[in-house]
């Protein structure tokens, strides 16, 4: 029959062990002679049971303990191990109903050893891990422990290992183990994982004393990785990975080295895509960890065709287990356009004026990092190109630098750096640009222009006399802009943007233009000289400018025009007089009219003389919806102008719809233009409300009608 020992811890000084061998060592120490007097030959049907209640070494706790022992029916001895609560250091955590056998224990004077070892980690083990069988041996005399171990589960992997008095060795080997048993990981490692689909080849050789590793070496391959996260802010798809390194101790600190490849497959980190078929990516870092303290003496990262970026920097453990940059610097020796943009950039660009753009060229630079914040940061320009799909600018081989140093107070910090930019052209909305320099000193927490600056636009120039913008990296957008418009063609400036040739030429100034919080507004008149009269647009203010929905609000007046030179421009039809008028209240979303009170008016005071022509007669009263008035038929039809006394055309928009105006009121319209002496004409409106689309429409057809022509 069976026999039950209790063995109680009176037990363990009568069995010296020698050091560093543990409470397991002292446990199989006991084990050996009892399992020898009680389990012979002579009681072959004997079972020792006994219980310890805890057991415990360096940074590992095992409770509610017991030992079986008992002959095999080959008649070899047979030992069975379990442990209710087995502690290990993170990221394992604790394990429950841990149990080991071995059907052919093997006890002599100076060993134990099993060779059919059979182990289960416990109820939270993963299920690839469920159940490993190998071989451990003991040695009695120095205390030295030596295993193999192997799942058995589909996946292929072994752990092998050493350990003596002078240390332990460690060996771990992976074949085609399967990622998406990654996810059964997450409880061990106390957060959730993307479950990944792919196999991997990993192999681990180290070396260490008690808790210290002294060296490891390690490979890593893995292919077709796919997967994500449940919010679909991470994704792989058919990633190749590979990556090896070694580490080992300098001092009280431990030195790493690794590099790798990732050459097939495609990421997606938000808001980041890449694909790593045309892209594959190189990486190599090296440093030293501490016991709170990462230093990363040198990283670099590869991306053919996309971008080189080589960084050190050093991070400080914080009290949540996260890690903080304390210093660091970022270079970046080079960035090949249209890869960097389209991969790194454009989509934290997505939505503003830079979002949208086909480009080349180099690009290069630098960011320091002090206490976890920047400290300066340079960008050099190589031949660039940008050019917005959308046609809004483009500007073409740029060169030169941009640089940036955060305020501080009495001003910026020695390192801020001049920005010095050079263009051989370019265009803002279709107005084209030409070759210029533009050199921005920084100076108490502002980059200023040191002289004026002159910008070819089309046959003129625009003069830029004060340039001015805040440290934007510290919430400082204020932008100060004054410049002159020196006389430019309206004959290319209407090419240029696609309209009716006009003539005569464009002159004005630009007054402290200010941009503050995304609102570009000006701080007085802007005026130009245009068809011999003077335009002055007041209360200019526009928000988002260069981006999608961007918002205009205006007030424009002129005076003085010469409708010669106008309807002609227009192919209108012939008027000649002077024309005053004003556009109020106007408003713009993405740059169409919203809302605007305008009208156009001949001055009741001019001395010009009036006359308009049979084709402006009609047009004019196609615009209102009427015709010529009583006198205006029959022979009338014979003469090609007349003379008028006065004209007058108004349109109140609101909601994409025109309340129309003139002169005045009369009958069941309104008078648009008075005529005067003999023959004597009057045009009449009778449509009171307009469309507005539709008569943008008809505008656009009056002036097709007749290709316009400059004399």
């Amino acid at each position: 029959m069976g026999t039950i020992l209790d063995c109680e811890p009176a037990l363990e000084p009568q069995l010296p062990c020698p050091d560093r061998r543990g409470a397991l060592v002292r446990v199989l120490r006991v084990a050996g002679p009892l399992a020898v007097l009680c389990c012979g030959q002579a009681a072959a049907d004997a079972v020792l049971e006994f219980s310890v209640g805890t057991l415990d070494g360096a940074g590992w706790r095992a409770s509610e303990v017991s030992v079986a022992l008992h002959r095999a029916d080959s008649g070899r001895l047979a030992a069975t191990l379990r442990a209710g609560r087995l502690e290990l250091p993170a990221p394992v955590g604790v394990l429950q109903n841990v149990s080991a056998e071995c059907p052919d224990l093997a006890v002599s004077a100076a060993r134990f050893a099993c060779r059919s070892l059979r182990l289960v980690p416990g109820d939270r083990a993963p299920d690839a891990l469920r159940v490993i069988t190998g071989r451990a041996e003991f040695l009695r005399d120095t205390g030295a422990i030596s295993w193999e171990l192997a799942s058995t589960g589909a996946a292929a992997l072994s752990f092998g290992g050493d350990l003596d008095a002078d240390g332990w060795r460690l060996r771990l080997a992976g074949t085609a183990w399967p990622l998406e048993t990654l996810a059964s990981f997450s409880a061990l490692l106390g957060r959730p994982l993307p479950a990944l689909d792919g196999a991997i080849d990993v192999s681990v050789t180290a070396r260490g004393a008690g808790e210290l590793l002294e060296g490891a070496v390690f490979e890593l391959r893995a292919a077709g990785l796919s997967g994500g996260n449940d919010a679909g802010t991470v994704a792989a798809e058919g990633l190749q990975l590979e990556l090896r390194g070694s580490a080992w101790r300098a001092d009280d600190s431990l030195a790493f080295d690794a590099r790798g490849t990732i050459g097939a497959g495609e990421a997606y980190i938000e808001p980041v895509y890449t694909n790593l078929d045309s892209h594959p990516v190189r990486i190599n870092v090296r440093g030293l960890m501490h016991a709170d303290r990462l230093e990363v003496s040198r990283l670099v990262a590869v991306q053919e065709d996309v971008l080189h970026v080589d960084a050190r920097g050093e991070l400080q453990r914080t009290a949540d287990a996260g890690w903080r940059l304390q210093a660091g610097r970022l270079r970046l020796p080079e960035a090949t356009l249209p890869g960097a943009y389209t991969t790194f950039l454009q989509p934290f660009l997505a939505g503003t004026s830079l979002g949208d753009l086909e480009t080349s060229g180099l690009l290069r630079g630098e960011i320091d990092f002090v206490d976890g914040a920047a400290e300066a940061a340079w960008l050099e320009f190589d031949g660039v190109n940008l050019d917005d799909r959308a046609a809004r600018l483009a500007v073409y081989d740029l060169d030169g630098e941009l640089g940036w140093a955060p305020t501080r107070a009495g001003g910026m910090t020695a390192r801020a750096r001049p920005a010095d930019l050079r263009w051989s052209g370019g265009f803002i909305y279709g107005i084209p640009f030409g070759a210029a320099r533009l050199r921005m000193d920084a100076y108490a927490g502002r980059w200023s222009l040191p002289a004026p600056v002159s910008i070819p636009v089309l046959d003129g120039a625009l003069q830029i006399d004060q340039l001015e913008f805040g440290d934007f990296m510290a919430g400082d957008d204020d932008v100060v802009f004054e410049a002159r418009l020196a006389p430019l063609s309206m004959r290319e400036l209407s090419r240029a943007l696609d309209w009716p040739p006009l003539s005569g030429r464009l002159s004005g100034t630009l007054p402290r233009l200010s941009y503050q919080d995304g609102v570009l507004s000006v701080g007085g008149d802007l005026s130009a000289e245009v068809f011999r009269g003077t335009v002055a647009v007041r209360n200019l203010r526009i928000e988002r400018p260069l981006q999608p929905l961007a918002r205009l609000q205006a007030d424009v007046e002129f005076q003085g025009v010469e409708l010669a030179e106008l309807t002609e421009a227009l192919s209108f039809g012939l008027m000649t007089g002077q024309l005053d008028g004003y556009v109020r209240g106007l408003e713009m979303i993405d740059w169409a009219p919203v809302a605007f009170d305008a009208r156009i008016y001949t001055p009741p005071d001019s001395r010009a003389r009036q006359r308009i022509s049979q084709r402006a007669v009609d047009n004019i009263a196609s615009i209102g919806g009427g015709g010529a008035g009583v006198l205006s038929t029959g022979f009338l039809r014979f003469f090609e102008d007349f003379s008028y006394a006065g004209f007058a055309l108004g349109c109140r928009l609101e909601r994409d719809v025109c309340r129309m105006s003139g002169l005045g009121a009369r009958e069941d319209g309104y008078v648009i233009l008075r005529g005067s002496g003999l023959p004597r004409i009057d045009v009449m409106g009778f449509a009171r409300d307009v469309s507005w689309s539709a008569l943008v429409g008809q505008l656009a057809g009056i002036m097709a009608a007749e290709d316009a022509e400059i004399r």
